[in-house]
């Protein structure tokens, strides 16, 4: 089956290449060519129509929260307008469409967590335009799949995992919020999940809608930083010793974007279809802290 891949060198996009390289035919358009950039979303729908893929899978964004509103122009023609040209293309062609998208969709009110059919009201411009590419799917193609994400993490990139690890090398003592809930999610997971939506489309089963993943339970970014100090401290990193995290509010921090305080996903939909039991987020850290021990 021949998949066209975009995001080949982000989180996710790396861990489907090593996971599930030998899977499919995948073609990864890179962003430094004309058929993967990402600003151009005409010349995206026209790739798209030329190759003619069995399914695409969209892995690419762009992820920087407080540029998003700074470049809010660039993130939308990323983050949605090329999305739909996407859409576009696979109504068009017959082609399964698997997109990525975030818990940043909803507003972060209340303590109870997201399902896949509650009302989106994004906070900041990352959410907007996460949630307008949502929307244009929905409007183009009834062939595809939205699988929301939380906390991401993997080794080797900038995520909320790695910089606290980077931060603890270089500080004895660090600030982190403890009233932003969530699930940290290693990327290695999701290609296992987006391997399965693969395989079942494969095999004549196409799993439409939204679906919302993430590895099991929930912490705050402090619970979360504490947890990552201990593990490395259990695997005896030397820098990790003698350092301590303060726990501090969100409105302490003067970000020029705001963040949503609930991002829990309920993942009940997505474990009863796939028959699949996550791992819990504190398992699923070391597949980051690996890099560090």
């Amino acid at each position: 089956m021949k998949v066209v891949l975009f995001g080949q060198s982000g989180q996710v996009g790396e861990a489907v290449l090593r996971q599930l390289g030998e899977h499919f035919d995948w073609i990864c358009p890179d962003r430094s060519t004309r058929q993967g950039d990402l600003l151009s979303p005409e010349t995206i729908y026209e790739y798209l129509c030329r190759a003619k893929p069995d399914a695409i899978v969209n892995a690419a964004a762009f992820t920087a929260v407080d540029k998003a509103g700074q470049f809010h122009k660039d993130a939308e023609i990323i983050n949605a307008n090329s999305v739909l040209s996407m859409a576009r293309a696979a109504r068009e062609t017959g082609t399964y469409l698997l997109h990525l998208s975030t818990d940043y969709v909803f507003d972060g009110s209340g303590t109870r967590a997201w399902k896949e059919e509650d009302r989106v009201n994004p906070i900041n411009a990352y959410g907007k335009t996460k949630a307008l590419a949502e929307k244009g799917i929905a409007q183009q193609t009834a062939e595809a799949t939205v699988l929301r994400l939380s906390w991401l993490h993997a080794p080797g990139h900038k995520n909320f995992v790695t910089a606290i690890c980077d931060r603890l090398k270089n500080d004895e003592v660090l600030r982190v919020v403890d009233d932003q809930w969530g699930s940290p999610t290693v990327a290695a997971d999701v290609a296992d999940v987006i391997g399965k939506f693969l395989n079942s489309y494969k095999h004549g089963k196409i799993l439409r809608g939204i679906y919302h993943f993430a590895n099991a339970g929930f912490c705050s970014r402090y619970q979360c930083a504490l947890e990552i100090l201990k593990r490395l401290q259990t695997a005896e990193v030397p820098w990790a010793f003698g350092k301590k995290i303060e726990p501090v509010k969100t409105a302490d921090y003067p970000l020029s974007e705001p963040r949503p305080l609930n991002c829990r996903l309920n993942t009940q939909k997505i474990r009863r279809e796939l028959k699949i039991a996550p791992r819990s987020w504190q398992q699923a850290l070391d597949a980051t802290l690996n890099s560090y021990y």
